[in-house]
């Protein structure tokens, strides 16, 4: 059975796959291996700030269910890579526990996973992004 596409900024929920932290500087540290969210991690994540704003989530892409979904593709690398300074991104991929799921990955390869430390998920509002760069 394939695995399905995952969307690599997806709001916190129990089976969503945990990415990283968000550091101080608003950049991603990734996990070293995949950890699946429990109820109960997400209830004490939401306590405080959004989970969103602390961790990095990633849950099956909805394509078109989704509002960032435009002509057939996720719209966010594209736009993260119009507002992030060419210095921030970096040649080194991170390391990452979900690479060969990615809808990121799989749209435009090894160039969004140089920006994808920098995308941050908003709140509860389901998909949308910030980038730390901004």
């Amino acid at each position: 059975m394939e695995r399905p596409v995952l969307c690599p900024s997806a709001p916190a929920a129990e089976g969503a796959v945990i990415l990283g932290v968000v550091n101080a500087d608003g950049s991603i540290a990734y996990l070293g291996q995949r950890l699946i969210a429990t109820r109960e991690f997400v209830d004490i994540a939401r306590i405080g700030r959004e989970p969103e704003r602390r961790f990095r989530f990633a849950s099956p892409c909805r394509q078109d269910g989704c509002k960032q979904w435009v002509d057939g593709e996720c719209g966010v690398p594209s736009r993260v890579k119009e507002i992030l300074p060419a210095a921030a991104a970096d040649d080194h991929l991170p390391r990452c526990s979900i690479r060969p799921q990615c809808r990121w990955y799989r749209q435009t390869g090894a160039e969004s996973c140089r920006i994808c430390p920098w995308v941050i998920t908003r709140g509860p509002v389901e998909d949308e992004i910030s980038s730390a760069a901004n």
